[in-house]
Parts: C-alpha cells; sequence; structure tokens
C-alpha cells in the first residue's frame, strides 16, 4: 500500500469519527460549516483510496518522509494553537501561515520570495476575516488586532 492510500484511509476515519462528533451540536445553523468541511474531506478522502485501488502505480517509489518538515509543522500546530486565545485568530492565522510557507519552501527563502509568502499571508488573512466575521458571522479568538 503506498503513502496516498494510507493517507486516503486515515483521513476517511478520521472524518468519519469527526461526523460521529456533529451529533453534540444542537443548533442546526452552528452545524452546518463543520458538516460541510467534513463531508468534503470525507469524499475526497475516498476518491484518494480509490485512485490508489483502480489506478495503482506498479513499482513507484515513493520518496521517505521528510521528518524534519514534519515534525516542524507539528510543533507550527501546537504554538498557533496556544497563540490563539492571546494575540487573536487572524494574527495567529497571518503567523502561522508565514511559518508554514517558510517551513515548506526554505530552500527558496529570499527576500523577494519572503516579501510574496507576507502578501499571500495578508490575503489568506483578510478571506479568513470576510469568511468568517462578514460572511458566516462566526466569533473568533479576539486578540491584539481585531
Amino acid at each position: 500500500m503506498n503513502r496516498d492510500a494510507v493517507v486516503g484511509l486515515v483521513c476517511l476515519v478520521a472524518s468519519v469519527a469527526l461526523y460521529a462528533c456533529l451529533g453534540h451540536i444542537e443548533e442546526p445553523r452552528a452545524m452546518a460549516f463543520p458538516q460541510t468541511v467534513i463531508i468534503a474531506m470525507g469524499v475526497l478522502s475516498a476518491l484518494l483510496f480509490l485512485q490508489h485501488l483502480l489506478f495503482p502505480k506498479p513499482g513507484a517509489k515513493t520518496a521517505p518522509l521528510p521528518w524534519a518538515r514534519v515534525g516542524g509543522l507539528f510543533v507550527i500546530i501546537v504554538v498557533y494553537l496556544f497563540l490563539l486565545e492571546p494575540v487573536g485568530f487572524y494574527l495567529a492565522s497571518f503567523l502561522f501561515f508565514m511559518a508554514v510557507v517558510c517551513i515548506m519552501g526554505c530552500k527558496r527563502l529570499g527576500i523577494k520570495q519572503l516579501l510574496m509568502w507576507a502578501v499571500g499571508a495578508v490575503a489568506f488573512t483578510v478571506i479568513l476575516f470576510v469568511l468568517f466575521k462578514v460572511l458566516l458571522e462566526v466569533q473568533t479568538p479576539q486578540g491584539l488586532l481585531i
């Protein structure tokens, strides 16, 4: 079994477990967004696993997992969760996005690339603001800025 099949199965099981947890949410409006995301995750996970079954890649060699990056991303996620309350959702999300792109693209780190990533992080944060604050009217953790 290759990496795509394993990831597909793990995400499919996780989406089923998360969907089962939705039963604890009493208000239907509050359940709509997580339910949509979880269903999309389940469908895409099933498609990834089916792709492995229907179109196997014979003798396909997969590169070894970059454990340093995986560990770095895990640490960033934990730090992000701890920063949500003190600095707020939007600033923490901006910093999270910048940290992730720096780890994932560390080989191409230059001033021009860093500026492009900063612009992308600002755009990402603005999209989050419009999505959660304006469209969905969801309360996010308040912090230093918004």
